[in-house]
C-alpha cells in the first residue's frame, strides 16, 4: 500500500509515516487477518496477534503472528488458536498520511516520541503505534519496518540485519514479512534489499 507524498518541494524522504491507532474490533468489518491487540481488564494488553476467524458476533479466534504466517506458509498443519470475546479485542487502523503545511518541516526529534505522547489511558488500554526513525532504535533486526519511497510508504517489512556501512552509507537489509517468517519457519533464506537507514522507520 502506498500514499502519494507531496512535501517540501519533492523532499519525499522527509515524510513521517502515519501512526496505527487501536480501534475496537466490534466496530470493524472483515476482521480475519487483521493485526489484533487483546486487553485483559486491570492487567495489561497482548500484542503480536492476528484474528484468524470470526466465530460469531461475540467472539473471534486469534493466533500469534508467527502461527498466522505458519498457516499461510505451511498450510494444512495444526495451528494453536484461542477464542477471545470480541469486546476484548482491538485492531490496528493506520491513519492516512497528512503532509505538513507548505513551508513547515515535518515534526521530528526525540520530543515527537517522548513518553508523554505515548501514555495510554489505562494499563488495559492500547495506545497508538507511532513509527520511530530506525536510526533511533537499538537491536533493529526482526522489527517491523516502514520504508519511505517517492511513491509513498511500503509497509509489512522486516529488518533482517543490524545497521552496517555500505560504501559510506548506513544501511540495513530488509525483506517482506512473508519472507521473514518463511525464513523463521522453514530456514529458507529471504530475498533482501539493502536500504539506507534514513528511509526506514520502525513500527
Amino acid at each position: 500500500m502506498t500514499d502519494g507524498l507531496q512535501i517540501l518541494g519533492g523532499d519525499w524522504y522527509l515524510a513521517v509515516p502515519p501512526p496505527a491507532v487501536p480501534v475496537p474490533a466490534a466496530h470493524v468489518p472483515d476482521l480475519p487477518g487483521r493485526r489484533a491487540i487483546e486487553t485483559c481488564p486491570g492487567t495489561g494488553i497482548i500484542t503480536g496477534l492476528r484474528i484468524y476467524s470470526t466465530d460469531d458476533p461475540a467472539t473471534c479466534t486469534v493466533v500469534t503472528e508467527l502461527d498466522y504466517w505458519r498457516a499461510r506458509i505451511v498450510p494444512g498443519g495444526p495451528v494453536p488458536t484461542r477464542r477471545v470475546p470480541v469486546d476484548r479485542l482491538h485492531v490496528e487502523h493506520r491513519l492516512p498520511y497528512e503532509p505538513p503545511p507548505v513551508g513547515e518541516q515535518p515534526e521530528a526529534g526525540a520530543d515527537q516520541f517522548g513518553i508523554f505522547r505515548r501514555i495510554a489511558p489505562a494499563p488495559d488500554s492500547p495506545a497508538a503505534r507511532t513509527p520511530v526513525p530506525a536510526r533511533d532504535v537499538r537491536n533493529l533486526h526482526g522489527r517491523r519496518l516502514v520504508q519511505v519511497a517517492p511513491t509513498g510508504f511500503a509497509w509489512d517489512l522486516r529488518a533482517v540485519s543490524e545497521p552496517y556501512d555500505q560504501d559510506g552509507e548506513v544501511t540495513a537489509n530488509v525483506t517482506s514479512a512473508h519472507d521473514y517468517y518463511r525464513w523463521v519457519i522453514t530456514g529458507e533464506p529471504p530475498e533482501v534489499t539493502p536500504l539506507g537507514l534514513y528511509l526506514l522507520w520502525t513500527e
